[in-house]
């Protein structure tokens, strides 16, 4: 989501007196004077963004408490395509105007091929403006350097120019396994409740694979749900990632013809938002799913957490298969839950009923997750038997992506990564032919 070189927490603590919420406004243009949309948007060192609209205008919500009068907060605009942009504002009322006119850049993303792990920039990326070197970067990728570590593999960025923009192949990721390293996770646990990092009330020390279903006991068949954060912070991303489940999707159903594939979605925002959850039930088209995945854009959020409980409701609440037969679901976000009060049903009981049900939970973290929602996602991995994928900061898409907890993983792209795990889950549930690395039975 967002880079935090300086924590809300910390203008909270020199906010006084302080203002009642301050709206920051404006426009993102080109030179010309044309709008930009989909460029991103967010006060320097908080958690506070948003996406601009089709006419290039953006808006972002200041809470009561985060800025006093007289403080000059940084705003920082990045879209692919063109110059990254810090402007300073000083608050001085309720409403203030902040516009912005962005500089083309070369954008011809070339392939990425590290030859060690220093964490040294890769060659497209050192070859980009300073300004975007500075936003795009958190200690010189090193998500990028980790992949080095492995191998050093090649991930391939694709060009993100002109219509291409959007197309699948482009996010990449890694995937985790924490049920497969567990005196790693055991140590990772440690760490994370000495540091703090566990607000949640879960205890995963204790989370154990589900045990084998009887060869040929269950249903040729698949329940493939998405959770998605919809909120503006994911605007950056969520183009790439309609694009992407889009081919997901269409190829798991092409490579298992055999499979019964019934997909639902949920989209989830905040309280006071344009919606808090959004839901395609589950459908055997294929063309209703990428419908109603191209026919929602990221908006409203503005301060961290989600109502990620409403979207865990929604979604536990659809139609599951109730026989025995292979179950996904796919958590895409880059924030945690929020904690309300009059909450009955949060991520806990969703956690207990998938478990329950053999619904194998698989977090997406997104750009902008912070260690306490590493612990939670890779938590609810853990306890479901799924696991823990994190988009990397190779593909040059979005803002810097966290580097996670964790050594020793890969960096491939997010489509190609999902239709194998995706295919290995169904096969082992199914106890059939094994799928190998490359997705290919």
């Amino acid at each position: 989501m967002l880079a935090r070189s300086v924590s809300l927490a910390a203008l909270l603590a020199v906010a006084s007196p302080a203002l009642a919420q301050t709206l920051i406004t404006g426009t993102v243009r080109d030179p010309a004077g044309s709008p930009l949309s989909a460029t991103r948007l967010w006060v320097a060192g908080s958690s506070i963004g948003a996406t601009s609209d089709a006419d290039g205008r953006y808006r972002l919500v200041v809470p009561k408490g985060a800025a006093k009068v007289g403080d000059s907060l940084a705003v920082r605009a990045i879209r692919v395509g063109f110059a990254a942009m810090e402007r300073r504002v000083r608050v001085g009322g309720d409403s203030v105007r902040l516009d912005f006119a962005l500089t083309p850049v070369a954008t011809a993303l070339e392939a990425i091929v590290v030859n060690d792990a220093r964490g040294a920039m890769p060659d497209a990326a050192m070859r980009a403006p300073a300004a975007d070197r500075a936003f795009a970067s958190r200690e010189a990728r090193g998500a990028t350097a980790k992949k080095a570590s492995t191998g050093g593999e090649r991930a391939t960025r694709g060009d993100a120019r002109g219509d291409d923009i959007a197309s699948a192949g482009i996010l990449t990721a890694a995937v985790w396994d924490d049920l497969e390293h567990w005196k790693e996770y055991r140590r990772y646990l440690d760490r994370a409740g000495q540091g703090g990092q566990n607000p949640w009330n879960l205890d995963p020390s204790h989370a154990t694979r589900p045990a084998p279903i009887a060869r040929g006991s269950s249903r040729s068949a698949l329940d493939l749900g998405f959770l998605v954060d919809a909120t503006g912070s994911m605007g950056d991303e969520m183009q790439f990632l309609q694009s992407e489940l889009r081919d997901i999707v269409t190829r798991v159903h092409d490579a298992e013809p055999e499979l019964d594939i019934r997909i639902s979605i949920v989209f989830y925002r905040d309280r006071g938002d344009e919606f808090v959850t959004r839901t395609l039930p589950f459908t055997r088209s294929v063309d209703s799913a990428v419908a109603f995945l191209a026919g929602t854009s990221a908006g409203g959020g503005g301060d961290y957490p989600e109502d990620m409980n409403a979207g865990f409701a929604e979604m536990m609440r659809q139609d599951w298969s109730r026989d025995v037969a292979p179950r996904m679901l796919f958590v895409i976000g880059d924030a945690p839950p929020q904690l309300y009060q009059d909450e009955r049903y949060t991520y806990r009981e969703a956690i207990r009923e998938a478990g329950g049900d053999r619904i194998a939970m698989y977090p997406v973290a997104a750009s902008g997750i912070d260690q306490p929602t590493e612990y939670l996602f890779r938590a609810m991995a853990a306890m479901t038997g799924g696991k823990y994928i994190f988009l990397t900061d190779d593909s040059g898409v979005g803002e810097s992506h966290e580097k996670p907890d964790i050594s020793g993983y890969e960096v491939e792209k997010l489509n190609e990564l999902m239709v194998r795990e995706i295919r290995k889950y169904v096969r082992g549930y199914l106890g059939t032919r094994a799928v190998a690395a490359n997705g290919r039975p």
